[in-house]
Formats: structure tokens, sequence, C-alpha cells
């Protein structure tokens, strides 16, 4: 086998995706929206029985805090989301999905779907799982 670098592959790959889900949005109509919105507004539909903050936000998708505060910025600032302060300590503010936010939620949680049986298909159940505990290892060899 060629030597490759990990890397590299890795970029291409993430690449690739982001091109695939531009693509997507154009074609579902739900432009002004980025991939990683549309990943946390999942992450937040999913999630909707229970109180998520911006530090679950950055520690599901492996964030910093910066990133995180400029993307739940824009996130508001577009209507996607409400940050809500809580009783108990003012300085937490709950993350809450907007009508607005519901209403295209759908569409890219379709969009995510597609997307997850493309980067499968031809592979088996069990190569689907390897590669899982692989890119495990890798996350973890980065923490």
């Amino acid at each position: 086998m060629k030597n490759k670098d990990v890397g590299h592959e890795i970029h291409a790959i993430s690449n690739l995706i982001g091109r695939k889900i531009e693509e997507q949005k154009r074609n579902s109509g739900i432009e002004g929206i980025t991939p990683i919105q549309s990943w946390i507004l999942r992450f937040l539909q999913e999630n909707r029985h229970r109180d998520v903050f911006q530090k679950d936000v950055e520690q599901e998708f492996s964030i910093t805090r910066s990133t995180v505060t400029g993307i739940l910025k824009l996130m508001e600032k577009n209507g996607f989301i409400r940050r809500i302060s809580v009783p108990e300590d003012a300085r937490l503010k709950k993350l809450v999905i907007t009508d607005k936010g519901e209403a295209i939620c759908l569409t890219v949680y379709h969009n995510i779907r597609q997307m997850e049986e493309l980067m499968v298909r031809g592979m088996t159940p069990k190569e689907v799982d390897t590669m899982f505990e692989l890119l495990e290892k890798v996350k973890k060899n980065l923490m």
C-alpha cells in the first residue's frame, strides 16, 4: 500500500462533505445555514428533552468555546436559536430552537440522512463499525 497521510485524507473527506452539504442546501432551499449550524440544530432537536448549554455543544463537536460562541451568536442573529438565562445561574444560557430553526430542522435531518447513506455506500455493517472504531482512536489520540 502506498504511504498516505491520515490527516491529508481526513481533510480531503471533510472538504468533500462540505461541498456536498452546500449542494444539498442549494437543492433544498435552506441556504443561509452553515454545515456546523445544521449539525448543532440536529443536536438540539435530538436533545430537546433536556437542557442544552454551550458547553454541551463544545464537547459534542470538539470545538473551542470561542468558535462555538461565534457560531451560536450567528445562529441567534439568524433566528435559528434563542439563548435563555436559567434562574439558578444567569450566566448559563440554555439553547432553544426557534420556530424558524424547527422549520428547517426536518430538511436538515433529511439531508444528513442522505449524506450518511452516501458516505457508507458499498460498505458492510462490519466495515462501518470498524471505521467508527478507528475514527474514535484517532480522536482519542488527538485529545
